[in-house]
C-alpha cells in the first residue's frame, strides 16, 4: 500500500490512541485524587484530574504532529523512483483533522492556532491571543501550558492551551521563503494564499494548542 492509502488509516488509528489515553489518564487521575490531603475540597481534587486529562490530550496531538514533520521525507519521497512528491500531508493539516474529529467524538473543543496563521480556519479568539502573547515574553517558563475556568455563553468550562515550538524538520515549510522547496511554496501559495506562517527559526513560538471542557462534564461545580 502507498503511503497515501496509508493516510486515513493512520488518522484513524492516532484519534483512537488519544481518545483511548484520555480514558486511561482520566481513571487514573480520577482513582488517585484521594490520595490528597484532607484539606482538599472535590472542586479541587476534582480540577486537578481535569487538568491532567487536558495535558494528556494536548500532549498527544503535539507528539502526532511531531511524528509527521519528522518523517517527511518517507511521506513525500517515492520509495521505488526516487522522486519527490509533495502530498500536502504536513502537521497543520494532520493536527486540524484529528481536532476536528476528536471534537465531534468528544464534544470537547481541541484547536491548534497562533498568532500568525497559515489556515485562516485556525483563528485564535481573543483569550488564546493573550495567551500566546504571553508565551512569546522571554520571561516565560517554556513549555509551560496555561489554563483556567472561564464562563462561555453563560457555561462554565476550563479552558486550557499549551505552547508549540518550531523545531528544525518544521523549518521545511516555515522558515525562510528562499529556503523551501519550489513543490512546497508552489503548494503553499495555492492552498494559502493568505499565509503569514513564514519567517519562523528553530525553537520560535509556532502557536499553540488549545482545548475547552465544559467542567459539567465531571460535576464540577
Amino acid at each position: 500500500n502507498s503511503m497515501h492509502d496509508k493516510i486515513p488509516k493512520l488518522k484513524s488509528f492516532m484519534i483512537g490512541i488519544i481518545i483511548l489515553l484520555v480514558c486511561i489518564d482520566f481513571r487514573i487521575s480520577f482513582a488517585g485524587q484521594y490520595d490528597t490531603k484532607p484539606t482538599d475540597n472535590s472542586e479541587s481534587k476534582h480540577l486537578r484530574c481535569l487538568q491532567n486529562m487536558v495535558k494528556s490530550i494536548v500532549d498527544m496531538l503535539i507528539a502526532t504532529r511531531g511524528v509527521i514533520a519528522k518523517n517527511q521525507e518517507l511521506i513525500n519521497r517515492d520509495p521505488i523512483s526516487g522522486n519527490y512528491y509533495f502530498k500536502g500531508f504536513v502537521p497543520a493539516l494532520v493536527g486540524t483533522e484529528i481536532a476536528n474529529d476528536f471534537s465531534l467524538i468528544t464534544g470537547y473543543k481541541l484547536k491548534q492556532t497562533s498568532l500568525k496563521l497559515r489556515d485562516p480556519s485556525n483563528a485564535p479568539d481573543e483569550w488564546e491571543k493573550e495567551v500566546l502573547k504571553r508565551f512569546e515574553l522571554p520571561d516565560y517558563p517554556k513549555g509551560d501550558g496555561y489554563g483556567e475556568i472561564l464562563v462561555i455563553d453563560d457555561k462554565k468550562v476550563y479552558k486550557y492551551i499549551k505552547p508549540v515550538y518550531v523545531e528544525r524538520a518544521c523549518l521545511d515549510c516555515h522558515g525562510e521563503k528562499k529556503d523551501i522547496k519550489p513543490e512546497i511554496r508552489q503548494f503553499l501559495e495555492r492552498k494559502y494564499p493568505r499565509d503569514q506562517a513564514f519567517e519562523y527559526k528553530e525553537g520560535d513560538v509556532r502557536g499553540g494548542i488549545s482545548i475547552v471542557i465544559p467542567i459539567g462534564d465531571l460535576n464540577l461545580q
